[in-house]
């Protein structure tokens, strides 16, 4: 497994080592922080770059605005972004997170799939090209898989409109042509797709990812297309701090 990617975590607590042990298992390392200045002077003095901050919700900072701007002024990564956990609070609440520049969240009960989900995503740099042109969400879906070789079942680690990465030890080789047998709320929708990528044991391993393959649809008819859209776009809703609606 390759080295943790550090994530700073602020205003746990006594909730900290549970924290840190869950991500740990995910191959990320919680650098712990109580307040505004032991964040500072984590990120000043830090061996690895830290590009992610956990803060603890409900949290107490004071002025949030002015103590997440401080953060990322004092980060000497290019990029620094916030994820809120804990109890989803208030409109009031969601309202200060927002205008605080906090982007992604991780509202109890999460488990260890939405997490990683969301660490990877908070992770991925806007400026490089690396964001993505659809939403994508977290699923807890089981999905089944037919190739040439048979079928299998796999968990559906994330899922798009175009294409999803499916978690399974057995996946099928890149450039290797699929189906997908996707159990939706709406019905079960079954779909030809393409694997562009897998992540298996070795040097290439991507450790932030499950063992598994990515596949890109390649037959999607426009009702199962509105379908997955609708279905993804509710899902991707929960792990992202949105301006609230008027009321």
């Amino acid at each position: 497994m390759g080295k943790p990617q550090h994530v700073l975590a602020l205003g746990f607590g006594g909730g900290f080592d549970v924290l840190a042990g869950r991500l740990l298992l995910l191959n990320f390392r919680a650098v712990r922080a109580a307040s505004t200045e032991d964040g500072v002077r984590v990120l000043e003095r830090s061996g690895e770059p830290i590009r992610v901050a956990l803060l603890a919700v409900p949290q107490a900072l004071g002025d949030l605005g002015f103590a997440l701007e401080r953060l990322r002024e004092r980060a000497p990564a290019p990029y620094l972004h916030f994820v809120a956990a804990g109890q989803e609070p208030g409109r009031r609440e969601l309202e200060e997170l927002h205008r605080a520049g906090v982007e992604f969240a991780l509202w109890e009960p999460f488990d260890d799939a939405a997490l990683r989900f969301v660490l990877n995503e908070a992770h991925q740099d806007p400026n490089s090209g690396e964001s993505r042109n659809v939403p994508r969400a977290p699923t807890a879906m089981l999905a089944r898989v037919f190739s040439a070789a048979g079928q299998k079942a796999a968990l559906v680690y994330n899922l798009s409109e175009q294409g999803a990465f499916l978690e399974t030890l057995r996946p099928t080789s890149a450039k290797g042509h699929v189906r997908v047998e996707l159990p939706l709320p709406a019905g079960t929708v079954t779909l030809a797709a393409r694997v562009v990528t897998t992540n298996v044991p070795g040097n290439i391993q991507k450790p932030n990812l499950p063992m598994g393959m990515g596949v890109e649809f390649t037959e999607v008819p426009e009702e199962a297309r509105h379908t997955l859209a609708e279905h993804v776009g509710a899902m991707a809703g929960r792990y992202r701090i949105e301006k609230p609606e008027p009321l």
